[in-house]
């Protein structure tokens, strides 16, 4: 039987490690400077269940064009490959500055980084990710509900309700809306066969 994976996507700076650690209890590194993750990490937390850390998507400063998009198709090439064994998937992405990327992005005629990958993921599962709006600490409520409207807008092409129970606003570090958003994981592996594996890890 092959091995299963739950994965973590998102930008450098999204705060993925630490979502990490609030969900599931794995110790995996936390710097105090973005892109801290810089390869694919995997943690056996379970017997076939592993935990695979995705290093940060899209631009890292102090990176140059060839490490990101080396970077970039080992992702999506792991996605592609093993979608059949991913078991849940989780992309965290800060929700505070969505609407100011995505208006400079439009400019020159891309999408968010963030929307191009949760649709990837999608496209090659079958469903949307687990989606971790993630530092809401850092915004005032209204611009955190303006930004979260606006990416599930720009994600669903206009359809918010294809895509809004699959994101949770959060605040990992804060481990504010992090409970729910475990409990749907468990949930979700539980279905695919699996007991709750961060019983284990966090002993």
């Amino acid at each position: 039987m092959p091995d299963k994976y739950i994965i973590f996507s998102g930008r450098p700076n999204a705060g993925k490690s630490t979502t990490i650690r609030a969900l599931t209890g794995v110790k995996v590194p936390v710097g105090k400077k973005p892109g801290t993750t810089t390869k694919l990490n995997k943690y056996q937390i379970a017997t076939g269940l592993y935990l695979v850390d995705m290093p940060g998507y899209g631009r890292k400063i102090g990176a140059g064009k060839n490490w990101e998009d080396t970077t970039k198709n080992k992702i999506l090439d792991f996605i592609q490959e093993e979608a059949d064994n991913i078991v849940a998937a989780i992309h965290v992405f800060n929700i505070n500055t969505f609407i100011e990327v995505e208006q400079r992005l439009a400019k020159k005629g891309f999408i968010s980084v963030d929307v191009e990958m949760i649709q990837y993921i999608a496209e090659n599962l079958g469903e949307y990710p687990f989606i971790a709006a993630n530092k809401i600490d850092k915004g005032k409520e209204q611009d955190v509900l303006r930004n979260v409207g606006a990416f599930l807008e720009s994600l669903t092409d206009g359809d918010p309700d294809a895509a809004v129970d699959y994101l949770y606003a959060i605040s990992a570090k804060n481990k504010i809306g992090t409970g729910a958003m475990k409990n749907k994981l468990v949930q979700r592996l539980i279905k695919k066969g699996f007991t709750n594996p961060f019983e284990r890890v966090n002993r």
